[in-house]
């Protein structure tokens, strides 16, 4: 039987791929894997929420973990064993079914325990939690070679787990992993939000509302005077519960398709007025409308069009703030307005290579594809960012050129090199992977 290709697009939408898609068992995945004749390789996929070409395999196959579904939590120790294919929003709900949660949690649901590994996500705790790696106590990993491994952060085979953490799928298809839960007894946020007027402003506030809040953020005004004035959002879970709150949310769906992006620096600028004056939260918050906003609009990313959108995260460390203020100028003087800029302080890197999260700030932006000189800003950016001692966002990234990666990951070679002990033949690919000579 010939294969069946089917398109596939990043959640940015601007970039497409061709391919094979499967769905298979971890019993036929072995057989597959172990007999995979083909230069395109394959590729592990979770729910596809990377923005970019992460999860694409043009001309390859696409194996979708979906039916890695099994969970088995012991609720002694808080510790599920969760498979590759639950979502994190599947995850929320179990756990608060037992008086659980999750201490790392991105910002939105719909991401794949695999996908949160492969990418080691991070959320409004970082400060405090660090990355999902931290809540991570194993995983099995199905090898090249159709062999399933048990995978742990020390020991002997502590190199292959920290290589397959943050390490976007190249590495092995995550089966399962022990993730430790922590003990809760509410079921909904406590919040405050606090308005900045500027970027000294917003930076100083963060940074004192780590101290007190287990999760932080800000939206940060990106139009306009491009000023940086924002809203820090500051939340710690409740010691009780209700029944109004918890996971339940309405979920409103984007239209299909508008065509044209109604992304432009004049609804960015009306959009951003009316964030920054909005009534201030200051109390219950239910759990998803906290951490992850954006669900209540299903497929959201349609607002940007047919073309799509790009989103550029980046970190840099401590001491180098005025970097914020360099790129608040030249996004002004180019007419490059954000609908979403998200700062975000972080705490300390994980061990492994690839893993974006260090001390400082993280700063992301969405951008409508078609921005004039957009790319040779970001570009510009790149080059001082990678100077600074800081990096891009791998998982998020969709043209970051291959010369600014060493800079940016100074242990890429020790990754390679692992990567090349766990697939000798070479199996694991992906658009992304090609781009930046990962594989």
């Amino acid at each position: 039987m010939n294969p069946e290709y089917s398109r596939s697009t990043g959640w940015g939408r601007s970039i497409q791929s061709t391919g094979v898609r499967i769905s298979d068992t971890l019993e036929e995945l072995q057989k597959r894997i172990a007999n995979l004749d083909d230069e395109r390789g394959a590729l592990p996929i979770g729910l596809q929420r990377s923005y970019g070409d992460s999860a694409l395999n043009s001309g390859g196959l696409q194996i979708s973990t979906d039916k890695f579904q099994e969970w088995n939590l012991d609720a002694d120790t808080g510790v599920i064993r969760v498979g590759a294919g639950v979502s994190i929003r599947q995850l929320e709900s179990i756990a608060l079914e037992h008086n659980f949660f999750p201490s790392v949690v991105p910002g939105t649901g719909f991401v794949s325990i695999g996908g949160a590994i492969a990418a080691d996500i991070h959320g409004k705790s970082h400060h405090k939690t660090g990355a999902f790696s931290s809540v991570v106590k194993s995983m099995r990993v199905l090898y090249s070679d159709g062999n399933v491994r048990e995978l742990k952060p020390k020991g002997a085979t502590s190199n292959h787990f920290w290589a397959t953490v943050a390490g976007l799928g190249l590495t092995g298809i995550i089966v399962d992993a022990d993730v430790q839960l922590e003990p809760v007894t509410g079921n909904y946020f406590n919040v405050q939000e606090r308005r900045s007027p500027n970027l000294d402003a917003l930076l100083s506030q963060l940074g004192s509302a780590d101290t007190d809040y287990d999760h932080t953020v800000a939206w940060i005004d990106l139009s306009g005077s491009f000023k940086g004035r924002g809203v820090v959002g500051m939340g710690n879970l409740a010691t009780d519960t209700k029944p109004s709150y918890g996971l339940k949310s309405k979920q409103l769906t984007f239209p299909l398709s508008l065509g044209r992006s109604v992304i432009t620096p004049l609804t960015v600028r009306a959009f951003n007025s009316i964030w920054y004056h909005k009534p201030l939260k200051s109390g219950e918050v239910s759990i998803n409308a906290f951490t992850h906003p954006l669900d209540g609009i299903g497929a959201w990313n349609r607002v940007y069009g047919n073309r799509g959108f790009l989103q550029y995260q980046f970190s840099i460390p401590d001491g180098q703030e005025d970097f914020l203020h360099t790129v608040l100028s030249k996004l002004r003087a180019i007419g490059g307005a954000s609908f979403l800029g998200v700062l975000k302080r972080f705490g300390p890197a994980s061990p492994a290579p690839l893993s974006f999260p260090s001390p400082g700030w993280t700063l992301a932006l969405d951008f409508p594809v078609g921005v004039p000189n957009l790319e040779s800003t970001l570009i510009a950016f790149d080059e001082e960012i990678a100077a600074r001692g800081g990096r891009i966002y791998l998982v998020k990234d969709s043209r970051l050129h291959p010369e600014y990666l060493s800079k940016m990951y100074p242990r890429l070679d020790e990754w390679k090199n692992t990567r090349e002990a766990m697939d000798p033949n070479h199996r694991w690919k992906s658009d992304q992977g090609r781009r930046l000579r990962l594989c």
